[in-house]
């Protein structure tokens, strides 16, 4: 069954509601991508929503107009059985999607929901940026230091990137000293802003092996949707974008952010912040 999507509705204001209905887009979408046609055959699709009361469901459906959507609560005094099948769900979902060492996303969970994110914002009209990064002269920590050190610095990356971006936005590591984030609603001007200052942010970091302190610093590309053409606007290619700029901050001399541009951009760049962008900026600053 279909979801019609408002697309008034962007991620900023969505909270628990526009979670929500994103998670039950995914499902139906995958379902639909992985079911053949079966002629007017109706099919009951059960999605498991932990800690969503009735009542919140109820407003959520009269919102986004999810009326031929069932809701059947559950309390988990009379359905252990169905309480302990979703612990052990969750958690083998989650040993799934996430990277073992720093606890962010990995590669295949990444690639999901690129696609995924890609589709909405063509069907919304709505910019999504993608930012790539990788450590600089990572391997000579490793030589110097040993893989345990290494892996410290990994962890720290992870959290930093965790910790300066919008609940929504996704992000991940996605080869070995090489992340992701996945920004909806964000220009690549906004995003190159976010990626230099998380470099600073991470220029700052100081890490202690061995007896010795040192700091790291990263190569960062940003490529947004727009910024392809018409037949090329899909993960894939928004992938390949963000990976030569990145390439090229590398040929640069490193320690930078640069963005994927096209003759347009480079000319014009009049409108840098969006609004609802302001967020994602501010986003690692709170506590200072």
């Amino acid at each position: 069954m279909p979801i019609e999507r408002n697309e008034a509705i962007l991620p900023p204001d969505g909270g628990i509601y526009g979670n929500m209905l994103a998670d039950l887009e995914s499902v139906v979408e995958q379902v639909l991508r992985e079911t053949p046609h079966s002629g007017d055959d109706s099919t009951a699709l059960l999605r498991i929503l932990k800690g969503v009361p009735l009542e919140t469901w109820e407003r959520c459906a009269s919102t986004y107009g999810l009326d031929n959507w069932l809701a059947l609560p559950l309390q988990h005094g009379r359905a252990e059985a169905v309480a302990k099948m979703l612990e052990v769900q969750q958690r083998l979902a989650f040993q799934r999607d996430h990277d073992a060492l720093t606890g962010i996303g990995n590669r295949g969970y990444f690639n999901r929901r690129l696609d995924e994110e890609v589709s909405r914002a063509m069907r919304s009209h709505t910019e999504l940026s993608l930012m790539l990064i990788d450590l600089d002269n990572f391997k000579q920590v490793n030589d110097r230091y040993g893989h345990a050190c290494g892996d410290r610095v990994l962890q720290g990356m992870a959290k930093l990137l965790q910790n300066s971006v919008r609940h929504y936005d996704i992000t991940a590591r996605i080869g070995g000293e090489e992340f992701a984030a996945i920004l909806p609603a964000t220009t690549v001007w906004t995003g190159v802003m976010l990626g230099n200052r998380l470099l600073d942010s991470f220029r700052k970091e100081c890490f202690t092996c061995n007896g010795e302190d040192f700091s790291m610093a990263f190569s960062g590309g940003v490529s947004t949707l727009s910024l392809l053409d018409g037949e090329r606007k899909n993960g894939a290619c928004l992938m390949e974008s963000a990976d030569k700029a990145m390439y090229e901050a590398k040929r640069n001399g490193k320690n930078s952010v640069t963005a994927a541009l096209n003759e347009r951009l480079n000319k014009d760049r009049t409108s840098l912040v969006h609004a609802g962008e302001k967020q994602l900026l501010f986003a690692a600053v709170d506590g200072e």
